[in-house]
């Protein structure tokens, strides 16, 4: 038995020691060619009686990828359209029931009549689908208005405008200020990346040329057969969402041009941009042969290849999308679309990160951490403000402990002081009281940030004491967990917080008091890639909030005005995100940054009047408020300072409400459950966040402690530790800090026992 167990003993280790890298794949899902739609009648009021694809050379999808567009530049009028449109059931999927359902002649219909200016080459949309951008063979790029996004009915003809011969591969950034060129050559000299800004958004006309990269040299797909460099041509080109990357295809055709159509080794070239979409930055990160997964022809007589004119990236970073003409995979042979699976986020020369969005969860996070807090303290001056009548007695016992010689006799005098005085702290009003916290969150995307799924978790243990008539003064400790996903990638990030709050109330006259809170929070955050760690960052937060009050009630429900700003500023460490740990790809080195974060709101709240039962009384609660977003944004720098993303504001109109029930028992026990919904309500940013709170409390003499332990000798560390007896469970919640260890570390236990 005992050689068993060192088996299992071995194997376990072996798990842990060795570290399995996934490797780029490129898995081939299906290859398809729409078949014709007589029955549809398309834009141009023609039945569609040809297949989807006649030579065609570009493809894009709608935001929501349930359309796909397609060129075409076969010049024969009976062969098939210059624009092609597939609706398909499933986003981003062939491999689902798809269909072909417009069409449209878009370059002949704007008055061109030069037989290649007819032909149309690449395709691009902006992101909302109201401006349409094609090139032509012969280089001329036209933009377009929609009536209707992403519709080829829809198109405004007299909103057209026109670039010169500047290439037939472009690209946009986000907002339509930057145009992006490369020529449809094989020759190394003319391989040039040319980046263009537009005065007016998506209006070519406005085209300045401002930076130009040769990649003659680069652009060379590396043959046993041929080191030539002057027959490799790029043939599409496309950035990730961010502008952090830029991927280009190159064809290498003319080097197996004597391979009896044998062509297998097209790859995709992947480049980094240390500023997004500034190409005076870009760096090589890597080739990969993208149709190495191409399935063998069933047949010897059948084609087999990829001849790739065009491609497209699912904004997911999962799935690519080729365009094949001559040739195809052995599947579905030449005038196709072949949609591969990507191993990894944008996998191509190596996987990557989508940086934006996973600093945008740090911050996003953060600023939760903050609204949490101030939240849960908020409403415990809500319950204040409903008992302030009542007198609970309880004790609060504290113990200080040092294990430094020299402390150790102050901390004894301090102790002795404390206990000297125990029964005035017994008599005291001190209240005990917790709260548990559930909140899921969502954030739809925006222009260069992905959506994200944030749940967090909070457990509040807190003491507040009545002084006088009127005042009241407490503290409270705060354990949260939060899990954040960047959707449609393989990256997330969890946070631990600890945050100690004080909080008060303080009159201003005999109608208007303030209630006040500052908090400091020590931060952890682990960020993983494809559910592994990856790095860690620390971080400090230190915040303050205020809420402006008003005894005065009006109506049945005990409506009153509340007025409340918040500010706070938050340091993360520096850390690297080693996702080589993971999987083949790129490490980020991120800077240390400070966060500044303040909301102002104004609303109301209310408390109806108790219902009464023998057992108990049940007051019902709420509020309402606009809070307005006034943080400013944050330009984060990483890779050593050379490279920087700027992080705004998520929404800046938001509107909070919550629903709540307070149930008072007569054995001084209360029970609070409240929901509370966080909308945001900028037009082109619709996420929302949901708090499920249940809060416990009850009154029970001499059962309490709270101690504070400092060991200076062991890297200063501060251990906290609170403890209560509830009913005969013993709950216990300790959690120590080493404050100036160069690697801030903090841990955090829960315990709950009992004896039989």
């Amino acid at each position: 038995m005992k050689n068993f167990k060192f088996f299992y003993f071995f194997l376990f280790f072996l798990l842990f020691a060795f570290e399995v890298k996934a490797e780029l794949t490129f898995e081939y899902h299906v290859g398809v060619r729409p078949i014709a739609q007589p029955s549809i009648i398309d834009a141009d009021g023609d039945a569609i009686n040809r297949d989807l694809l006649e030579d065609p050379t570009g493809i894009a999808f709608s935001s929501d990828g349930l359309k796909a567009f397609t060129t075409n530049k076969k010049g024969d009028d009976d062969k098939g359209k210059c624009v092609t449109e597939t609706t398909l059931t499933v986003p981003y999927d062939f491999r689902q029931a798809h269909t072909q359902t417009d069409r449209s002649d878009v370059l002949r219909n704007a008055g061109e009549t030069i037989a290649n200016n007819l032909k149309c080459d690449d395709i691009k949309f902006s992101h909302d689908g109201l401006r349409m951008l094609i090139s032509s063979t012969n280089g001329f790029i036209h933009s377009f208005e929609l009536t209707k996004p992403f519709s080829l009915k829809h198109i405004n003809y007299d909103s057209e405008t026109k670039s010169g011969s500047i290439g037939g591969s472009f690209d946009v950034n986000d907002d339509g200020t930057k145009l992006f060129t490369i020529p449809n050559t094989g020759t190394s000299s003319l391989k040039n990346l040319k980046e263009y800004s537009l005065s007016v958004p998506y209006d070519l006309s406005t085209a300045t040329e401002i930076q130009s990269t040769n990649l003659g040299s680069t652009l060379v797909i590396d043959e046993s057969y041929s080191d030539d460099l002057n027959k490799d041509a790029p043939q599409s080109l496309e950035f990730s969402k961010d502008g952090s990357m830029l991927f280009i295809l190159v064809i290498n055709n003319f080097d197996e041009e004597l391979k009896s159509g044998d062509f297998m080794e097209d790859e995709i070239f992947q480049f980094k941009l240390t500023t997004p979409f500034d190409t005076s930055t870009i760096s090589l990160v890597g080739s990969s042969n993208v149709t190495s997964g191409y399935p063998q022809p069933p047949t010897v007589e059948v084609a087999s290849g990829d001849y790739s004119l065009g491609f497209t990236i699912s904004p997911n970073g999962d799935r690519l999308f080729i365009i094949n003409q001559a040739v195809g995979a052995g599947d579905i042979g030449n005038d196709s679309i072949s949609q591969v699976n990507l191993s990894c986020f944008f996998g191509i020369g190596a996987c990557r990160t989508d940086i934006v969005s996973g600093i945008g969860s740090h911050v996003e996070v953060a600023k939760k951490n903050i609204h949490l807090n101030n939240s849960t303290m908020f409403k415990r001056f809500e319950w204040i403000k409903r008992n302030r009548d009542n007198e609970n007695l309880n004790s609060f016992n504290i113990n200080l402990k040092s294990y430094n010689p020299i402390l150790a006799s102050l901390t004894n005098k301090l102790q002795a002081s404390l206990d000297n005085n125990s029964s005035k702290i017994k008599s005291s009003t001190w209240s005990f009281w917790s709260t548990g916290d559930v909140s899921m969150g969502k954030q739809d995307a925006t222009i260069t940030d992905r959506p994200k799924g944030i749940h967090t978790s909070g457990l509040t243990f807190g003491a507040d004491k009545k002084f006088g008539d009127d005042k009241f003064a407490g503290f409270a400790l705060r354990y949260a967990q939060n899990d954040s996903k960047v959707r449609f990638t393989d990256q997330s990030s969890d946070m631990e917080s600890l945050t100690l709050n004080f909080y008060g109330t303080i009159p201003k006259n005999e109608t208007n008091y303030t209630n006040m809170i500052f908090g400091y929070s020590l931060l952890r955050i682990d960020q993983k890639y494809q559910g592994k760690k990856t790095g860690n960052r620390n971080g400090h937060q230190l915040f303050t909030s205020a809420n402006f009050r008003s005894k005065n009630k009006s109506g049945r429900f005990n409506f009153s005005p509340s007025g409340k700003f918040s500010y706070g500023i938050t340091k993360l460490s520096d850390y690297t995100d080693f996702i080589s740990l993971a999987t083949t790809g790129l490490n980020d080195q991120h800077d240390n940054k400070t966060i500044k974060d303040g909301n102002l709101a104004i609303g109301f709240l209310f408390d109806m009047d108790s219902y009464k039962f023998p057992d108990s009384s049940v007051t019902p609660n709420g509020g309402f408020e606009f809070v307005m977003d006034v943080s400013p944004e944050t330009r984060f720098t990483y890779d050593n300072g050379q490279s920087s993303t700027l992080v705004d504001v998520y929404s800046t109109k938001n509107l909070k409400g919550n629903l709540g029930l307070e149930v008072i028992f007569i054995n001084d026990s209360t029970l609070s459950l409240n929901y509370e919904r966080f909308q945001h309500l900028d037009f082109d940013r619709s996420g929302k966040t949901e708090t499920f709170i249940v809060k416990i409390g009850r009154i029970i003499e001499g059962d309490s402690e709270f101690a504070l332990n400092y060991e200076p000798m062991q890297n200063n560390q501060i251990g906290v530790s609170y403890g209560k007896n509830i009913s005969g469970y013993n709950l216990k919640l300790n959690s120590n800090y080493s404050m100036i260890s160069q690697i801030p570390e903090y841990e955090t236990h829960i315990e709950v026992s009992t004896s039989f």
